[in-house]
């Protein structure tokens, strides 16, 4: 298997193999930035293993190689339909970090916690360590699995009686199996009766599921990855999908490729993206580099669309469909033309004559779908508008999502093939965390805790009184994720989880998220000795990892599909799942609960649950939700083919599969209007709303009081005791101006670095991903993909580095009011020595990928690569989801 490396120079290569690939011929083949299947080769010794790729949300089928009980490597599934054989470079060596820095054997617990636990009656159960800011092995002592869970769950019970089951915490994963997040969210909501459950979920896609709840009904991308292939033109709206979701990009890639679909990326910066589709028909792709300006944006091309092409909005669909139109359209007729928007777009670069060539684009593809219709009667194809994490991570995330939908409907490019809203998941499973409700105010199967019938129907099948959940309705966590870390330092949070998550995700770490876990009593399931959440925990469990258990996933076109357990993990370590039927156990039987009616699933030959047994209830409590799965079940009674199986052999099936035709065909590949296929009982209407319409909700964007208010989102994380949770109103005011965390003091740009005050901050600063990286655990213990990006980096324009006095790899220092991190400077994009040198950003912009954040050392001491000791912990007050786009900094040469 070869190895190639995507440095600045194969990326040239890789614009190069775009030009010279000849008319017809596929990107997908011999692409220098993908890998192809290679030939089964036959081995007494390996086996093969179904799985997909346990990092981003694209669900590329891989087989796992396994030698003598061990994960040895890596190939993509030619038979997948997701990614037909090919894979890129994160998932092709995801069985490098494995075994790297792994936790095994006894569990650990720090020194001072077991010495309290030891003194009669457990001394004080309330006690959390003193020595935490470290994980030396001189602050633990190792213990047996049963007995360390025995503490945990005595101290964890004590809490609960006493302070009530709000004040324990869980931060989980979108890594996690289906089966694991669903119990993790019975646990917490039925055993303890919390709402207090939360997920790197939030940080990643939460705009998208409020955005599609507001709109739609429901949180599910509607499409599908064939209808990439049908569209007639694709946007992007912060979304570099070229280095996050690789195989993606090369598919819009070979489509515009073959049929010169027209393409447009709006991003700050010149992605890879960008370059990529440029590469391949300047003419016909367009590069919008606007800053915060995307609602003003969409609005504006709804505005262009109304006056100079009317023909392609879809009056009638509005009319019968939807509710909310008649506001939307005058809204932006009245207040969003392209002149009007220019104080907004926060860049001289959009003006009013690439925003009508946009909308001019956007009807030509519209007419297409509309001429295809008249000729076969289907209408098919028209505008996909994809997004990633980036559009989403606004403190109007939501409202970002809602203008994406406005458009597609008001032009009825929405519930048909090749044409609608597409938000791309940053994590294998974060689609599962969304399914099975592991978040604050969620029930599993897209369904509020506060809905009285479906909250019924959950404690029957989870077994657990309802009075459980009814008082997690009740309990308030309404600062969500960075709620919940300010409820912390405010006492009311007492313990919390880490499960399969670190904390290093979310934002302002020094004044928020490390202080909070430092007063929390904090467990952690982990995989790796070093990783930044052992340094707050006072208890470890060594945790098997992806590939070392069962469990199924969803992706981003809601395909479920499983992973198939390849190999044992190290001696010591247990699955999640296992760790949370025991924790479950054990504190349910302190709080009186029927424990053996609730974890009442069969083990395997191993002592493990059986993952299958979960789906099976998951399966079966579906039924008549919109995500219903129960048609699986069918198929199995008719066709004797078991759960697992049906996803194995179809590699994966999209829900909802209410039925035994829908099920057996791998479910319902689109959604609304009836595309599901025949559901005689289906729940909802052609929409999922409780009126069966479409909902628009025109969304504004306003710079009137913009300093007035930004000056007040400044002081969070710099005036102690001035806490978001408290101040959800100024949130929202933020919110409905489309406003940014920070304001950069431009009028200082210009000067060299040493002439800039101390306390002011005149450039924007953003922080989003790599390529060669995926959050910041894994990939930086690969030995392939840490040599290829090895050390944090900064993008800077090379004017503004001229003027600060800066060169291309200098050492510099980035400060915010928040904190500071340090990085080498690459400046002037794609000409910089300093790796990977991809993209450019704007003048008066730097960028930094948060990957690479403890890629020098996790100890506190010698971390210098932190970068969200800067970020803001602003966020949308309806998505939870935090800025990490928009910070005000300046920067300082070191060494």
């Amino acid at each position: 298997m070869k190895r190639f490396k995507t440095n600045r120079r194969n990326f040239l290569k890789g614009s190069a193999f775009i030009t010279a690939s000849a008319a017809g011929v596929s990107l997908l083949k011999n692409n220098p930035e993908l890998e192809a299947a290679p030939a089964p080769t036959a081995s007494a010794t390996r086996k093969q293993v179904q799985a997909a790729c346990p990092y981003c949300g694209v669900g590329c089928g891989t087989l796992i190689q396994v030698e003598n009980n061990k994960i040895v490597g890596m190939r993509p599934d030619a038979k997948h339909p997701t990614n037909f054989g090919l894979q890129c470079i994160k998932g092709l060596t995801a069985a490098e970090p494995i075994y790297v820095d792994r936790l095994e054997g006894d569990s650990y617990v720090r020194k001072d916690v077991w010495d309290e636990w030891n003194k009669p009656d457990h001394g004080d159960l309330e006690y959390v360590s003193k020595t935490k800011g470290s994980f030396d092995d001189k602050h633990f002592v190792r213990v047996p699995y049963k007995k360390a869970s025995e503490l945990v769950a005595y101290k964890i019970a004590h809490l609960a009686k006493k302070y009530g089951g709000n004040s324990i915490g869980l931060y989980g994963s979108g890594q996690l199996s289906v089966e694991g997040q669903y119990l993790e969210n019975l646990f917490m909501k039925g055993i303890l009766g919390s709402n207090t459950i939360e997920a790197n979920a939030r940080m990643c896609m939460t705009s998208a599921v409020t955005g599609y709840f507001k709109t739609l009904g429901s949180d599910t991308p509607p499409l599908a990855y064939e209808d990439l292939e049908m569209c007639d033109m694709v946007m992007h709206f912060g979304h570099n999908a070229r280095e996050s979701h690789p195989i993606v990009f090369w598919r819009l890639a070979d489509h515009k490729k073959k049929t010169d679909i027209p393409s447009v990326v709006v991003d700050p910066r010149q992605t890879g993206t960008t370059m990529g589709y440029r590469d391949i028909n300047a003419k016909n792709h367009v590069h919008v580099p606007t800053l915060n300006g995307d609602i003003s944006f969409l609005n504006s091309l709804a505005h262009v669309i109304l006056k100079d092409h009317s023909d392609i909005v879809d009056w009638d669909f509005m009319k019968q469909h939807t509710s909310g139109w008649k506001e939307y359209t005058d809204g932006v007729l009245a207040n969003y033309s392209p002149e009007q928007v220019q104080d907004r777009m926060g860049t001289d670069k959009v003006p009013p004559e690439m925003i009508r060539r946009v909308a001019g684009m956007f009807a030509d593809a519209t007419r297409k779908r509309i001429a295809r219709g008249k000729e076969t009667g289907k209408e098919q194809g028209g505008v996909i508008i994809m997004w990633g994490i980036g559009y989403n991570q606004h403190i109007h995330g939501q409202h970002n999502v809602i203008s994406i939908v406005n458009l597609l409907a008001m032009t009825g490019n929405i519930a048909k093939p090749g044409c609608g809203p597409f938000s791309m998941t940053g994590q294998p499973n974060a689609m599962g965390e969304r399914f099975t409700g592991g978040l604050t105010g969620r029930l599993p199967f897209n369904m509020p805790l506060k809905a009285s019938k479906h909250r019924k129907k959950i404690a029957a099948a989870w077994n657990v009184p309802e009075d459980n959940l009814i008082n997690a309705m009740n309990s308030d966590n309404h600062g969500m994720a960075v709620g919940m870390m300010e409820r912390a330092m405010k006492g009311d949070v007492k313990a919390m989880f880490f499960v399969y998550a670190t904390h290093i995700d979310l934002p302002d770490q020094e004044n928020l998220i490390r202080p909070a876990i430092s007063k929390t009593f904090t467990v952690v399931q982990e995989i790796y000795r070093h990783a930044p959440n052992n340094l707050y925990a006072d208890v470890i469990f060594p945790a098997a990892t992806w590939g070392e258990c069962g469990g199924t996933y969803i992706n981003s076109e809601r395909r479920f599909y499983v992973i198939d357990k390849a190999a044992d993990g190290p001696k010591g370590t247990h699955t999640d799942l296992d760790m949370v039927v025991d924790k479950g156990r054990e504190i349910g039987e302190l709080l009186g609960l029927d424990v053996d009616k609730i974890f009442h699933w069969k083990k395997l030959p191993d002592g493990s649950v059986d993952p299958e047994e979960i789906f099976r209830d998951i399966v079966l409590a579906s039924k008549n939700t919109d995500t219903d799965l129960t048609g699986m079940l069918e198929v199995e009674k008719r066709d004797g083919i078991g759960l697992y199986d049906q996803l194995r052999q179809l590699r994966g099936i999209q829900w909802p599969a209410p039925t035994y035709e829908i099920a057996k065909k791998g479910g319902a590949t689109r959604r609304y209007m009836g595309q599901e296929g025949a559901w005689e009982d289906r729940p909802y209407g052609m929409f999922r709303t409780n009126d069966g319409k479409l909902h628009f909700k025109l969304c504004n964007q306003d710079y009137t009081h913009r300093k007035e208010i930004t000056d007040q989102l400044m002081r969070f994380g710099v005036d102690k005791g001035f806490y978001t949770v408290d101040n959800r109103d100024l949130l929202l005011k933020a919110r409905d101006a489309a406003l940014t965390p920070d304001l950069p003091d431009e009028e200082h740009r210009g000067k060299s670095w040493q002439e800039i005050p101390k306390d002011k901050y005149p450039f924007w600063l953003g922080l989003g991903v790599v390529y060669e990286h995926f959050h910041t655990a894994k990939c930086n213990r690969s030995p392939t993909l840490r040599r290829l990006v090895p050390e944090m980096y900064v993008e800077i324009h090379a004017e503004d580095a001229k003027e600060l006095g800066v060169k291309d790899g200098d050492r510099v220092r980035l400060i915010t009011r928040r904190g500071s991190y340090e990085a080498r400077a690459q400046v002037g994009g794609t000409n910089s020595l300093i790796r990977p040198a991809r993209n450019n950003v704007p003048r008066g912009y730097f960028f930094s990928p948060w990957n690479l954040s403890v890629v020098d050392s996790a100890v506190p001491e010698k971390n210098k690569w932190l970068v969200n000791r800067v970020s803001s912990r602003c966020y949308d007050p309806v998505s939870g989801q935090a800025d990490f786009k928009k910070s005000a900094c300046r920067i300082e040469k070191i060494g």
